[in-house]
């Protein structure tokens, strides 16, 4: 059953804090006049903004830009949870020592930030110092708005490639020689125009097409070896990471 909370905190222009449990209603399309810092902390969130999706698993930081047309829902039915604080552009650039913030990151993966930001929503007593240094380390993330955008095109055709090899490992390398770059460039590229890596979007996709053959009761076994898994373990782990449920919880 989904719930929500919402507060206001009496600091920094009484910033507004958003928290949903198992969120799966799907949106329309929507806009506000401010940037949407969403930390995912269950599930995988898909966000769209009518030109491409990005996805953000939990752990990650999802991140709407300013007066941006978009859509947010879950990966999966059981739904996804998320802890969302509204940032004003001004507020932003004042913690960016006045630089110009355009745009920031779609995805963002870092650890620290995320635990930082999410003290805000845990505890009851909020000090506005830690609130500062974490808009801060946010404002680092700032990054031209046509920067994701620029492989979307090339990068449609992953599908086809994980298509092709069912239950085949895919290595990073040989996916970025086919794409004509190296390695490290690919990945980056890459994440910005899907806001993941390669190795978890093909994680991702694979684990998509193994729902029909849960409900057509497919042994996990074989599920896990015809989708390119290591073992029954390693698909179980995989799924409840990145769907919020195990497999035997997804059928109910």
């Amino acid at each position: 059953m989904p719930s929500f909370e919402y507060k206001r905190l009496n600091i920094l222009d009484n910033l507004e804090l958003f928290s949903s449990e198992n969120e799966n209603n799907y949106f329309p399309f929507h806009y506000h006049d401010y940037y949407c810092i969403s930390l995912i902390t269950k599930g995988t969130e898909i966000l769209n903004n009518q030109e491409q999706e990005f996805i953000a698993p939990a752990g990650t930081i999802s991140v709407t830009q300013l007066n941006e047309v978009h859509r947010n829902y879950s990966l999966a039915e059981p739904g996804y949870s998320y802890n969302t604080l509204y940032l004003s552009k001004e507020l932003l650039e004042y913690y960016s020592d006045g630089k110009e913030v355009a745009a920031l990151e779609r995805v963002i993966n870092d650890p620290l930030l995320f635990n930082s930001l999410r003290q805000l929503f845990d505890t009851k007593q909020h000090q506005a110092t830690q609130l500062e240094n974490s808009i801060r380390s946010l404002a680092g993330y700032s990054v031209n708005p046509g920067q994701s955008n620029r492989w979307l095109g090339i990068f449609g055709q992953i599908d086809d490639i994980i298509e092709s090899h069912p239950n085949k490992p895919i290595d990073t390398e040989w996916l970025a020689r086919m794409f004509r770059m190296s390695k490290f460039h690919f990945i980056r590229e890459f994440k910005k125009a899907k806001g993941v890596t390669p190795q978890t979007y093909i994680m991702i996709y694979r684990l998509g097409k193994t729902k029909q053959m849960l409900i057509n009761e497919v042994p996990l076994a074989e599920v896990a070896y015809l989708n390119g898994f290591y073992d029954q373990s390693h698909f179980t782990n995989s799924f409840k990471k990145y769907f919020g449920v195990t497999p035997g919880g997804y059928l109910g």
